[in-house]
């Protein structure tokens, strides 16, 4: 929606089963596009997996006789919520000749906190402006991006028949109201082939949740391709959404047919994604198999003409991931320790007894490391097998904390400013400090880059510039190229505290801040703003949180703490890790 607002101020377009929280609060139900500055925080964390599944909660409203200018105007931007016959419900609070003329296209703007304010009024007219908060851009792909500033637009009203209706030429696009949207959409997650193909990215994006069938939407999702925000770090399998029809309809067993045509094109791996991809996005969906996939009148693949399960695509899984036997690792005195319930051990090599460790990140079947190290000129990142040699593979004044990319043999630093990729080939030698294109963190955050992290699907990254927490996309040129794009901050009710950060899954990141109020909060790359976790025991400064899908660790002035779950019920407060108190030890675990 590029015209609507008129005035919205700076940042507008800056830019629930699988949603793999650790512990997500159950405060994010009422608070999921909350803009307001302030983190919602509960005392009561559940795992996202108890939450209970949400239907829609409220039909958009329809006109009244009798309402007032103001509330003719509020009811509108609630019925903007339905999208359905080209927002046909919220058609129905404008004259027939302002009808006629909206262009309702392109993006819509979620708004909060709105104003109505007259400017002018007569017997049978008024003039009004509305003012409201900015929190987000929804795409017309389902894709919301976070916003901030305050956006303005002017409407004239008219009398007819008695009632009053919006005349007059309108702004283009849509805005909705925050409230209605929470209510009538919900967040599913779409999913798309990594270009090796070895795994597939979420692609979350918000559904009417009352507009007809859902595994209809998801179907259309998958064939419309990649957001444009990860389309640079995907490959769809699919020739174009233009030359592909589907249509899905239920089987006897409870399952789906999905019936397609234009995929001639397709060869055998294609198909098999194409399969793995539909399939993990109507599962998460709570879309239940087996699912019959035909392709231009024939089965997609004659081994499962009776129908696909997610046993048949489970390399594919994408809440899988290798679990390390590596457990818990600490930085202390400059070494690397693993941790048992009563020691610390070092590991063997020279990083578990050099004490010039300053910062480590494990791989995540638990074989390789990559360590920054204290010189006598400075710093430098090196690389080998845990427990092993390591080599230096760079040296700067200030070097980031390492992360592995989408396997163990890539690594990511930041190395005096500089964004570098380390690669590893079959030989051990490593192709070193390769520069990666990231113009696009500084245009959002102002400041040196202190963290950075690639999400363990290898398609985002997660930075902090200046205290700033941002977001963004590891694209990959025809040629090889890769650069960072669609950088965004990662929500704008954080601010610029952030200390530390990592992601818990491939769509979502848990943030450390140097405050008191919420030092430990969460933030999904779905585009709705940053939520608290559980803190109120422990003590900050908290500089540095690691975690995964089950548990997160966090270093804080005693040492560091626990928080996950106890036989199968979720903790209520954080654990301290009992020989790293006292220690001022840092968490290390496989990523």
């Amino acid at each position: 929606m590029s015209d609507l607002g008129g005035r919205a101020t700076a940042g507008r377009r800056t830019v629930d089963r699988r949603r793999t929280a650790v512990l997500l609060i159950l405060a994010v139900v009422a608070t999921v596009l909350s803009g307001c500055v302030s983190i919602p925080t509960s005392s009561s964390p559940q795992p996202i997996g108890t939450l209970p599944s949400r239907g829609p909660s409220a039909a958009v409203p329809i006109p009244r006789a009798g309402m007032s200018p103001e509330a003719l105007v509020r009811d509108f931007l609630k019925a903007t919520a339905n999208p359905g016959s080209n927002h046909q419900a919220a058609r129905q609070y404008l004259t027939e000749s302002a009808a006629a003329a909206w262009d309702d296209r392109g993006d819509a703007l979620i708004v909060d906190q709105i104003s109505v304010l007259t400017d002018t009024r007569t017997d049978d007219s008024y003039s009004v402006r509305v003012i409201a908060d900015n929190t987000g851009a929804l795409a017309t792909d389902g894709h919301l991006a976070p916003s901030t500033g305050r956006v303005e637009s002017s409407l004239r009203l008219t009398s007819v028949d008695g009632q009053w209706r919006i005349d007059g030429a309108l702004p283009r696009g849509v805005m909705i109201d925050r409230t209605q949207f929470t209510s009538s959409y919900r967040t599913h997650e779409v999913y798309f082939p990594s270009p090796s193909g070895d795994r597939l990215v979420a692609d979350p994006r918000w559904v009417y949740a009352t507009g007809g069938s859902l595994a209809d939407q998801v179907v259309d999702l998958v064939v419309g391709g990649p957001s444009a925000e990860l389309a640079p770090a995907v490959d769809p399998v699919l020739p174009g959404s233009d030359s592909v029809r589907a249509t899905v309809t239920s089987t006897g067993s409870g399952g789906r047919a999905l019936r397609f045509a234009g995929l001639g094109g397709l060869d055998a791996r294609g198909r098999a994604l194409f399969a793995a991809q539909l399939i993990w996005s109507l599962s998460a969906a709570d879309i239940p198999g087996p699912y019959v996939i035909e392709a231009d009148g024939a089965p997609l693949d004659e081994r499962y003409a009776d129908g696909w399960t997610t046993a048949d695509v489970a390399t594919l899984d994408p809440s899988s991931s290798p679990r390390s036997a590596t457990g818990l690792l600490v930085i202390r005195s400059g070494s690397l320790f693993r941790v048992s319930d009563t020691a610390l051990t070092p590991v063997g090599g020279p990083l578990g007894s050099g004490g010039t460790v300053l910062s480590a990140a494990v791989s995540a079947d638990g074989e390789r490391v990559a360590a920054v190290t204290r010189t006598t000129t400075g710093q430098q990142l090196v690389l080998g097998d845990l427990n092993g040699p390591t080599t230096s593979v760079a040296s700067g004044q200030v070097i980031t904390r390492p992360s592995f990319g989408a396997d163990r043999d890539t690594v990511w630093a930041v190395v005096d400013g500089q964004v570098q990729r380390f690669r590893r080939d079959a030989t051990g030698a490593v192709t070193g400090g390769t520069p990666i294109a990231s113009s696009g963190v500084a245009a959002v955050a102002r400041g040196d880059i202190t963290e950075l992290q690639v999400s363990r699907d290898g398609a985002r990254v997660a930075a902090i510039a200046g205290g700033v927490p941002v977001l963004g996309v590891v694209a990959t040129a025809a040629d090889g190229t890769v650069s960072l794009t669609g950088v965004r901050v990662a929500a704008f009710n954080i601010g610029s505290q952030t200390a530390s950060l990592d992601w818990v899954s491939g769509d979502t990141v848990v943030m450390a801040r140097r405050t008191s109020d919420s030092p430990i909060i969460q933030v999904t790359v779905d585009g709705t703003p940053a939520v608290g976790l559980l803190s109120g025991n422990l003590t900050p400064p908290v500089t540095a949180v690691v975690g995964d899908r089950s548990t997160l660790y966090a270093a804080d002035a005693r040492g560091v703490l626990r928080l996950g779950s106890t036989n199968g019920d979720p903790d209520q407060y954080w654990n301290e890790v009992g020989p790293t108190v006292g220690t001022g030890a840092v968490p290390v675990i496989a990523q």
